[in-house]
């Protein structure tokens, strides 16, 4: 792939976000409405809890972390765990993002304005084809979860035996730090077939696989460098906004900080929308560069020797 064409992949993936802007809209609206119903259940058990106490200012003008620790160690406190409403809602969520991506990045790959049904019609023609993705990936899960369960004795083996106090806290962030690299690269191998499966029109979910692994083996630092900035970004922003909200705003403000909250949440999902556009991206400039895609070719396989050679 052409050096040149690197870096419009970064800049180039937000311009695609920015152009198709009401992806990210409708995204945000659809979660907020969600998130919604999803407490309605928390509201209704506060409500009576608060409409009779004293220090119920404490939580009603404003938001006062001492007040909220104080009533969840109540016996009858209604702050306890979310219920399966939350969990469902969660899922509803999910199940919209698995439909919406088909028209999503097929927006993205041909980057021409989609008409209402259009749009829904690539997100019904993929569907089912990001279900089995889905299904693959639950399965390359299971790996990095046996590599955490070996991890774990091993780290209490070096805390029980080492002398100093460091060494399982180094493994500890060592193995951390790999695990962290594996789930990126798993959800960037998925994200590529996600994009050959949309692009291409792949009807084979194992083979759209085998061809992302080998693009991802053979462009492995730009595609994960790619991925990686745009991360960076979203972590730095998400960090920020939690630091303005604990130390810079009044526990009275509670406008402001919902107004805050809602704004790191926008930038959140416009992040992961600029993932998938600059891939899209970085897949059209490849094909476009007429690079030919690399392919895993078996060896040859050896002709037979013949029995009667074999014995002389």
């Amino acid at each position: 792939m052409p050096s040149a064409a690197r870096p419009k992949t970064f800049a180039g993936g937000a311009g695609l976000v920015w152009r198709w802007q009401r992806i990210l809209c409708w995204i945000f609206i659809v979660n907020l409405v969600l998130a919604h119903f999803a407490v309605r259940g928390l509201v209704d058990r506060v409500t009576p809890a608060l409409a009779h106490s004293l220090a119920s200012q404490r939580l009603v003008s404003g938001f006062d972390l001492n007040a909220i620790m104080e009533l969840s160690v109540q016996p009858d406190s209604p702050l306890e765990a979310p219920g399966p409403v939350v969990f469902h809602y969660s899922v509803i969520f999910a199940i919209f993002m698995i439909f919406s991506t088909g028209g999503i990045l097929a927006t993205y790959v041909f980057d021409t304005k989609p008409t209402t049904t259009a749009f829904f019609e690539a997100c019904g023609h993929h569907f089912w084809r990001f279900i089995r993705l889905l299904v693959y990936m639950a399965l390359s899960f299971i790996p990095i979860g046996i590599l955490v369960a070996i991890c774990s004795p091993i780290y209490n083996s070096i805390d029980a035996k080492s002398n100093s106090p460091y060494s399982a806290a180094y493994f500890s962030g060592a193995a951390s730090l790999i695990v962290l690299l594996l789930l990126i690269v798993l959800r960037l191998w998925f994200d590529m077939a996600q994009i050959i499966a949309v692009a291409d029109d792949e009807t084979r979910m194992h083979r759209a696989l085998r061809r992302a692994a080998s693009l991802l083996r053979h462009n492995f630092g730009s595609l994960l460098w790619l991925y990686l900035r745009i991360s960076l970004l979203a972590w730095i922003f998400c960090g920020l906004g939690l630091y303005l909200w604990v130390y810079h705003l009044s526990p009275f403000s509670t406008t402001i900080a919902f107004l805050l909250t809602q704004l790191v949440l926008i930038f959140w999902i416009a992040t992961r929308l600029w993932q998938r556009a600059s891939e899209a991206l970085w897949y059209r400039q490849y094909q476009a560069a007429g690079v030919p895609e690399p392919t895993y070719s078996p060896s040859p396989t050896p002709a037979p020797v013949p029995y009667s050679t074999a014995m002389n």
